[in-house]
């Protein structure tokens, strides 16, 4: 009884430690005194919740997308207002509502995104996996994508890993953006998608805009955790990140 007790104190203990929330005094902390963190004021400019359960992969694809090119945006007829005499009111920035149309349908169907119906499998297969959304951000959005897949969760991968917040996250033309489970790290997701704002080399840890505000608020976890996180399957594809930037 003791040795469970034990256990499930130390089981639980680690659950509490995989995160450590962006607005306490040791995650502002953190943000202060980081040197990795470009992306944050870039980013958050632009941030917003997922407007629904599957859409976290949506919702951080248009911060990125909006944040890449804020200056440049067509207006989004998704978004435009007409009034009685014909005159059209613009709206030029991407929204969650327009990110999923007839362009993305050709890589997957909004209907299956959707859970409306299933693939060409006879599956459900509701969100998108990690290489859905780069294809989507690639062929529909004409953005360059970088795909790492996280096999492995040694500390070669979590170098690597370090090496690439270090210099992407101070580079204003490109964006992370992490595919992970939500569990492993203590939170209330399972597979999940959200951008990564900053790095802070003392503590070793990320601080993610999770999308998912109905569930978490933005946090800060360790690389090591991240790495595990990532290092797992969404069906035949393993989890990891995206560097989005333009072509």
């Amino acid at each position: 009884m003791f040795k469970k007790i034990i256990f499930c104190f130390f089981f639980f203990a680690n659950q509490s430690l995989a995160s450590e929330s962006w607005n306490g005094s040791e995650g502002l902390k953190r943000l202060e005194e980081s040197q990795f963190k470009n992306d944050f004021y870039q980013l958050v400019n632009f941030y917003q919740p997922q407007i629904n359960p599957l859409y976290c992969s949506v919702a951080s694809s248009v911060i990125v997308l909006n944040a890449l090119n804020y200056e440049k945006i067509p207006s989004q007829k998704t978004g435009e207002i007409i009034n009685p005499d014909g005159k059209i009111f613009s709206f030029k920035i991407y929204s969650q509502q327009g990110f999923l149309n007839e362009e993305t349908d050709k890589i997957k169907s909004r209907k299956v995104i959707e859970y409306k119906s299933k693939n060409s499998n006879s599956e459900y297969d509701p969100g998108m996996n990690l290489n859905d959304l780069s294809q989507i951000l690639s062929n529909s959005y004409h953005l360059k994508t970088t795909l790492i897949s996280v096999k492995k969760s040694d500390q070669e991968t979590k170098e690597n890993f370090r090496q690439n917040l270090k210099i992407i996250l101070n580079d204003k033309e490109k964006f992370l953006i992490a595919n992970f489970n939500g569990k492993i790290l203590g939170q209330k997701t399972d597979g999940h998608f959200s951008p990564i704002a900053a790095y802070d080399e003392e503590s070793d840890s990320v601080l993610i805009l999770d999308v998912a505000l109905h569930k978490n608020q933005w946090f800060w976890t360790s690389v090591s955790e991240l790495v595990s996180a990532m290092n797992t399957k969404d069906g035949d594809f393993y989890r990891g990140y995206l560097v989005v930037e333009n072509r």
